[in-house]
Order: C-alpha cells, then sequence, then structure tokens
C-alpha cells in the first residue's frame, strides 16, 4: 500500500513572496505545468491511485484534479495498456475536506515575508509580532496546537479508516495540501505507528543523509513525500526483525508555537496503526520536475486562467 503526501503547485503569492495561508491564491502557469507533470509522472510510473484527499484551496484543489484526470485518463491506442488495468480506468476518486487548508497566518495573510533582523535572534514576524500584537484588529498565526487537531481529525476521519478498510495491499492514496500543514500532517501521522515501525530506503539516505522522521524537511512545489504500508502477521521473532528501524518519536508534551503559545502534543491520538510497519521511499520527490522550463517573459509566473489557450492551441488545425 501507497501513501503520498503531495504540495501544490507553484502559485501566484509564492511567485510574490508573501504569506498565502487560508488566501485562495491561484497557481500560476508554471505551477499548472508542474501539476501536470506531476499527475504524468505518477500516472506512469506508479501503480493507479483508489483516493485523492484534498485541500479545497484552489492551488491544491487543481493539482489534486491534475492528477485525479491523468489517472482516469484513456491511455492513447498505440500505448501498450495491460487488459488488467482496464478496470481501474475512471475509479479514482476526490475528496475535498477544510482540514487540509494551510495555516491560517492572520494578520501575515497576503503579506511579505519578514526577514530576520541582523541585530535579534528572533525571526523577521516574531519582531512584528510584537510591535503590532495589540494593534486593532490584528489576529495572530494558527496555532501549533489547532493545526495537530485538524491533522489528526484527517486522520480519523478519513486516511486511517480508508487504509484499515482496504481490501487489498495494493491500494494507492494520495493526499494533496499545503508545506506547513502538510509537515505538521506527517508529525502526527506518526504518532499513530508502533516503535520501531518505520525504515527509510537507501535511495533516501544516499541522496538526503541522515534522516530525522519528524522533521524531513520542506516541500518543493508539487514534491512529495512518498511511504509504503505493509501490514504484519504477528510472529515469534517480529521483535528482533525490527531491531534495526528507526524509532517512532513519542508525544513530546508541550512546544512552543511561533507567537510563543504553547501546543499540547503529549494525547495520544485514538486510532493507531498497530500492526503496520512503514518503509520511507521518497522525500520531497522532484523527478517529474526534470527538463521543464518556465515560460519566459513573465508568461511562466503569471496566474494561470483557464480560459486562456495555449500557445499551440492557436497553430492546430481544426479538423473538419
Amino acid at each position: 500500500m501507497l501513501v503520498f503526501f503531495i504540495r501544490h503547485g507553484e502559485t501566484v503569492d509564492n511567485v510574490a513572496g508573501v504569506y498565502a495561508g487560508v488566501r485562495d491564491s491561484e497557481l500560476t502557469n508554471h505551477g499548472l505545468l508542474q501539476a501536470q507533470q506531476l499527475a504524468a509522472y505518477l500516472k506512469k510510473t506508479r501503480p493507479s491511485i483508489c483516493t485523492i484527499f484534498a485541500s479545497p484551496l484552489q492551488r491544491a484543489r487543481r493539482t489534486a484534479e491534475a492528477i485525479l484526470d491523468a489517472q482516469n485518463k484513456f491511455p492513447p491506442a498505440e500505448e501498450p495498456f495491460p487488459a488488467a488495468k482496464l478496470d481501474e480506468l475512471n475509479n479514482t476518486s476526490l475528496e475535498k475536506t477544510p482540514l487540509l487548508i494551510e495555516q491560517d497566518f492572520g494578520f501575515y495573510e497576503g503579506k511579505p515575508f519578514y526577514a530576520r533582523s541582523s541585530d535579534t535572534s528572533q525571526t523577521g514576524k516574531a519582531v512584528h509580532y510584537e510591535k503590532h500584537k495589540q494593534d486593532p484588529g490584528f489576529q495572530d498565526v494558527e496555532t501549533k496546537e489547532s493545526l495537530a487537531k485538524r491533522g489528526d481529525s484527517f486522520l480519523d476521519e478519513y486516511l486511517i479508516p480508508a487504509v484499515l478498510s482496504s481490501e487489498n495491499e495494493d491500494m494507492v492514496f494520495a493526499v494533496v495540501s499545503h508545506g506547513i500543514m502538510l509537515s505538521h500532517l506527517w508529525r502526527r501521522f506518526l504518532l499513530r505507528l508502533p516503535k520501531k515501525s518505520v525504515t527509510v530506503a537507501p535511495e533516501v539516505t544516499a541522496a538526503k543523509g541522515q534522516i530525522i522522521l519528524e522533521h524531513l524537511g520542506g516541500y518543493s512545489n508539487t514534491g512529495f513525500l512518498e511511504i509504503s504500508l505493509t501490514k504484519q502477521v504477528p510472529s515469534a521473532d517480529s521483535a528482533a526483525s525490527t531491531t534495526d528501524n528507526i524509532d517512532v518519536p513519542t508525544p513530546l508534551g508541550k512546544v512552543q508555537d511561533s507567537a510563543g503559545a504553547s501546543a499540547d502534543n503529549s494525547k495520544s491520538p485514538a486510532v493507531m496503526l498497530s500492526d503496520y510497519t512503514v518503509n520511507v521511499l521518497t522525500v520531497n520527490g522532484q523527478e517529474h520536475l526534470k527538463g521543464i522550463k518556465r515560460a519566459r517573459g513573465g508568461i511562466g509566473s503569471a496566474k494561470y486562467d483557464e480560459g486562456q489557450k495555449s500557445l499551440d492551441s492557436f497553430f492546430k488545425k481544426t479538423k473538419k
């Protein structure tokens, strides 16, 4: 069983260098191309996806829809296609849930990133927070506690029930969301696993070096985390077979968020994946982006307009 955690394509706010958060920032033309490249790559190199779970914000939704379209697209007649896979076509579903939206940046939504000041160890945002927190109408950033609760709710209501109810081990699920939310979701997912149950593929350690499970690094636009889940059959020597695996983190108690508030992560999750082991296969996968170039003249960075024509469409002959 495979699960993909996927970040959306490039957005207008990404290009502008501002906090997007819950703003419904549009994909750029390049961002849509990234999504389409990812969709084609997954279709060609991975088993068919059963269900895509996505944030309803359009940057994630359009990325998910590109994957959905590719999964359900019938291959050209000239391409070989196994007859056994014909019944998988048009079976991929898309479920949108607000539990997967990005962290709400409150007052900072749509504002530029604040650089660290040279005369303080605080981040630029922390300095700005201290200066403006008493301003009328100031809304603080969504806390880590809130992100953890949303992550747990998504796991309990969507992903884990899908995993536990799967009829076979070949099922594939994809989660399309946002960079910060995906990082928090992954850490909440780790808490559902038994100790010594996670391994990392040699290709990942060769490329990334030592891996800290809770902090796998950021997600590039359309970058993805790929994991495999395997249900274990209990055996007498099962404990010995996992001694070389990476220890799964236990709840860390209270941690500080960016504004100094504490988030209580000490509660054990309600639903566990106690019979499963996990292998981390890809971290921030970007193989699909090799060779693609941004359109010149500002076209690539411009907002994607669903009604606009591609350059190729102007030169295509109309069939009569």
